[in-house]
């Protein structure tokens, strides 16, 4: 009895054994696939990035990047090529990548620097900046990111806006470092995308529907806006009092349409007030509670400021191209909803300006019909209550259980990365974070980084691509698997009579390459795999 009874414990034991290492093998194949498909997330989201960044530089910088050129660029960022570290940096790519997860670590350095670079005029300042967001923090796609990014947002308040001797100016020109990186990061959040989508796209789909005439409030403007012949037949005898009565009925009947939309659009705000992101919300209160606490700067100007960011900055942004943010996608927007969108955009910062000495008098008589606090309510909801010192959580974390462990860099980003950083330490403006960067450039190598310092036709070595010195009819041709072949079979390929001419243009069209840089991390522990004790 007894024997059949150990028998027994034995087979239901052995069924155990099989049963558990069948749900670990399950549990390794899932923890592999949600791997491979994080990969993939982080990899587009790279793509993504460089993609927004190409169309704001044409839109922006149109005069610097012609829409051929960046037509180009996003030809190639579509077959950007990601490839292990250790193929370009060979054994060095530890060095760089303890270089990479340190500086990731310290926001404190990252922005000191930034403003010391800043500071000293450096020319690629600006670039550093993107390699920042993009690479060291993965676009902000992990918790972890974000709060580190908060954290160096936090110490550029400190160390650029509160040093400023005008930070309202600098904040509203835009070029300064805490501007692009909150542009980088609000544009990217989720949470925002939430907030703007629920806040705009119903108000922004009844001005579509609605509209009908440009909504101008100034008299001069509005005349201008027709021919003498229909001037004559819409308000009569130019100079008559006849026709200033008729101008000013319109401008009074602009008005009252411009208060409808606007209304409509403070109502949602209020409204959706409750989703407005914690991590904005904190940038936003941290900027109040700094600059409060300068002595030269009265409580006015810095709401002031806090307005800007909020509104010039985020939401009116949205409000005047919300096919760019993702809050509509089929409605067509025409010059005069445009018009009209920005006649929206310019009340809401007039009214968020209400009781401070600002105010532009040609909108006196509009703001007048509105209730006072309407918008300046929700900036005090936005910068009122506790300001504490660590970055709020995501409430919503997709990713959770998963760490960093790579990053995403091309081999010019680095080098520049590099190139910065040594810059400001031979600089003069970095004073109590020296020692630090000075430990960080210290365990990196002297020489380039590379497996041999020889000219290679690798990606790396070319320069901005340019469409005027690519031939049209070569610009597709190339595939990715003719990097490992000869010279001699890619002459043959592209019949070239001169091999300077070849090489050029096989350097021009070859998809960019994005370095996978180990950061270096331990061994993350597989979900399910703790043994028994543990």
């Amino acid at each position: 009895m007894v024997k059949l009874d150990i028998h027994t414990l034995a087979h239901h034991l052995k069924q155990e054994r099989l049963y558990v290492n069948s749900e670990k093998q399950l549990i390794q194949r899932l923890n592999a696939d949600v791997l491979k498909t994080a990969e993939k997330l982080y990899r587009t989201a790279w793509i993504a990035k460089q993609q927004r960044i190409n169309l704001d530089r044409l839109i922006i910088t149109s005069a610097e990047a012609s829409p051929a050129e960046c037509c180009q660029h996003a030809k190639i960022l579509e077959d950007t090529q990601f490839v292990d570290g250790y193929k370009q940096l060979g054994f060095q790519e530890t060095a760089y990548g303890e270089f990479l997860s340190r500086l990731r670590e310290n926001p404190r350095l990252i922005a000191s620097s930034l403003v010391a670079g800043e500071k000293l005029n450096q020319e690629n300042t600006q670039s550093v900046i993107y390699t920042v967001f993009t690479s060291l923090y993965g676009n902000c796609i992990m918790q972890e990111d974000e709060s580190y990014l908060l954290q160096v947002l936090r110490y550029l308040i400190e160390f650029e806006l509160k040093e400023s001797d005008n930070p309202r100016r600098l904040l509203r020109r835009g070029t300064c470092a805490f501007s692009i990186l909150f542009k980088l990061f609000s544009e990217g959040l989720f949470s925002a995308k939430l907030f703007l989508t629920a806040t705009l796209h119903e108000p922004i789909m009844q001005l579509l529907v609605e509209d009908e005439d440009h909504l101008e409030t100034d008299p001069n403007k509005l005349i201008e806006r027709f021919s003498p012949y229909q001037q004559e037949k819409l308000f009569g005898e130019k100079g008559s009092d006849r026709f200033r009565q008729k101008v000013q009925e319109m401008v009074e009947s602009n008005e009252a349409k411009l208060v409808a939309l606007v209304n409509k659009f403070i109502g949602y705000l209020k409204q959706n007030t409750y989703c407005f992101p914690h991590s904005l919300r904190w940038i936003v209160s941290q900027m109040y509670k700094t600059l409060s606490c300068v002595d030269r700067l009265e409580v006015g100007e810095v709401r002031a400021m806090c307005t800007d960011l909020l509104l010039a900055c985020f939401i009116c942004p949205a409000v005047v191209n919300p096919e760019q943010y993702g809050i509509i996608s089929d409605a067509p927007i025409n010059e005069v909803a445009r018009f009209n969108l920005m006649q929206v955009g310019r009340l809401l910062q007039q009214l968020a300006m209400t009781g401070s000495e600002e105010g532009d008098p040609r909108t006196k008589s509009s703001l007048g019909k509105f209730d006072k606090s309407c918008v300046a309510a929700f900036l005090d909801v936005v910068i009122g209550g506790r300001a504490v010192e660590t970055p709020p959580m995501s409430s919503v974390n997709l990713l959770e259980g998963l760490s960093r462990t790579v990053v995403y860099i091309t081999y010019s980003q680095l080098i520049t990365l590099v190139n910065f950083m040594k810059s400001v330490m031979s600089g003069d403006q970095l004073r109590e974070d020296r020692m630090a960067l000075d430990n960080l450039l210290a365990n990196l190598p002297q020489a380039k980084p590379g497996k041999s310092s020889s000219l290679e036709m690798t990606p790396y070595n070319t320069p901005q691509l340019s469409p005027a010195t690519t031939p049209a009819n070569k610009k597709n041709r190339l595939p990715i698997a003719t990097r490992s072949r000869s010279r001699t079979n890619m002459l043959m390929d592209l019949h070239m009579d001169h091999e300077g001419s070849s090489q050029e243009t096989i350097q021009e069209v070859q998809p960019e390459e994005v370095l996978v840089i180990s950061l270096g991390t331990g061994p993350q522990l597989t979900p399910g795999m703790m043994s028994e004790n543990e």
